[in-house]
């Protein structure tokens, strides 16, 4: 404890913590709103992706298909297709049907199992299967263009979904900066106000005079405290330098002078302080009576 501690007070300090206070709540608070909103954010986008996932895989399954009837996904693929194709609702039926019809034709012609029938049932069979496959590809280009769109608009949902996370991101560094900001020139203002306010107090009580720093004479507020003499009533008198204070002084002790004459001892904030007119004011007479005689 120094002597400037005496003037000291919590009120600048009390502010800052006041408003620290209300800056870390009020993070706290827009903290959990930006999280929320994260959180609903993925909630919506993943929603608003889901068709565009459904129609993507549907479509994939018939650029699938597609790409078996255009031998690019090899002898595999190739044999898929020739059983896609021969399972065609109605192709079985078709084939039949003109091939029966060929059959009794030629029966009735006379040209049974003769070339000519072996012509005709070869000739309606490839263009039966060229009409059932162009018709199969035909059926089956429209899921390219879906499944580019699907693919776009997946890329564009997972997009706004980074854009609108990363925005928020963003507002929690901000808000972190905003608030370690405020918190930095909150505690910095209370530092320079208190500071101030002491460098006030100080001047106000100096400029009454080493007097008026004189009252101050508890013990607790001093330091390298040495007797120098006495009054003539018999108190002591000290050499000493209050706490913080490098400036040597002299004078007595509050706690002692508080035994043998306590209306000369007052409290000032929780510390004793010595008036000295009526400390002294044994000894002076004392002093008067000696030179006297």
């Amino acid at each position: 404890m120094s002597i400037f501690d005496i003037f000291t007070n919590n009120v600048a300090e009390d502010a800052a913590n006041q408003q620290i206070g209300g800056i870390n709540a009020g993070k706290t608070a827009a903290t959990g709103d930006i999280n929320q909103g994260i959180s609903a954010l993925n909630t919506n986008y993943t929603k608003a992706l889901q068709p565009y996932l459904t129609n993507y895989s549907t479509a994939g399954a018939g650029v699938d298909q597609l790409k078996n009837l255009l031998g690019i996904n090899g002898q595999q693929g190739n044999d898929a297709a020739m059983k896609s194709l021969e399972a065609t609702p109605g192709y079985q039926f078709q084939l039949q049907q003109g091939n029966n019809s060929i059959n009794a034709a030629a029966a009735a012609n006379g040209t049974l199992a003769s070339g000519k029938q072996l012509i005709d049932l070869s000739n309606y069979n490839q263009g039966l299967a060229s009409t059932t496959y162009q018709n199969a590809v035909n059926n089956l280009q429209p899921f390219l263009g879906a499944s580019n769109s699907a693919a776009t608009g997946i890329a564009g949902v997972n997009t706004g979904l980074g854009n609108a996370t990363a925005s928020q991101y963003n507002s929690l560094a901000n808000l972190d900066y905003t608030a370690a900001t405020g918190i930095g020139n909150a505690n910095a203002n209370a530092t320079l106000a208190q500071n101030q306010a002491n460098q006030n107090q100080w001047n106000a009580l100096s400029g009454l005079g080493t007097a008026a720093l004189s009252i101050f004479s508890d013990e607790r507020l001093k330091e390298f405290i040495e007797p120098v003499g006495e009054l003539y009533d018999g108190t002591n008198v000290y050499r000493y330098n209050y706490k913080g204070d490098p400036v040597p002084r002299i004078g007595v002790m509050a706690q002692e002078v508080e035994k043998v004459n306590p209306d000369a001892v007052i409290d000032i904030g929780g510390f004793k302080a010595v008036r000295y007119d009526k400390a002294t004011e044994r000894a002076a007479s004392l002093a008067r009576f000696l030179e006297a005689a």
